[in-house]
């Protein structure tokens, strides 16, 4: 199935990518958070990006841990902030960067850390009705397999404070 773009969709896109291929040199401005554990997974580094007026998505960003002997699954997560939040994985394949959202969960391997951030795997905030703003904090809780739920504040960093690394979702939320 082709798809034609309209000229104002194609911009944002194309803006989209030139922002996510980005890279701003600041130090992390925010103080990192503290860590949470829930059994045996603990999330750290927590924090989302600052968002444009009008920008309809945002991306959260964390490190989790599980210290435990058995994996174990991200199976949801929420937040009063959006309507919507996803895990969402970005990858660049011949020149061609798709972002699409993780089917079936995301594994936490049993020992192991999975880092969400920017330019990998992330969480997508859709459907926000007041964009995220730099000082702020984003609530969000995540719903594991076997840990059950975990509620975790992500401090809000404008770009060029986000350890290095850029992704702006200030088109995405339209299309994938």
């Amino acid at each position: 199935m082709t798809r034609r773009l309209s000229l104002p969709f194609a911009a944002a896109v194309l803006l989209t990518i030139i922002a996510i291929y980005s890279a701003f040199s600041g130090k992390a401005g925010a103080e990192e958070t503290a860590s949470v554990t829930v059994g045996n997974i603990e999330i750290s580094g927590a924090w989302a990006r600052a968002m444009l007026p009008g920008q309809p998505a945002g991306g959260g960003f964390l490190t989790i841990v599980n210290e435990g002997d058995e994996a174990d699954r991200l199976v949801g997560a929420s937040s009063p902030s959006a309507g919507k939040v996803e895990v969402h994985d970005m990858k660049v394949v011949n020149d061609v960067m798709t972002m699409r959202p993780v089917e079936g969960g995301l594994e936490i391997p049993a020992g192991a850390a999975v880092a969400l951030k920017p330019g990998g795997l992330h969480l997508m905030f859709m459907k926000v009705s007041e964009p995220f703003k730099d000082g702020g904090a984003v609530p969000l809780s995540l719903e594991f397999e076997k840990a059950g739920k975990v509620d975790v504040s992500l401090p809000v960093r404008k770009p060029g404070e986000d350890a290095g690394q850029g992704m702006d979702h200030s088109g995405h939320g339209m299309a994938h």
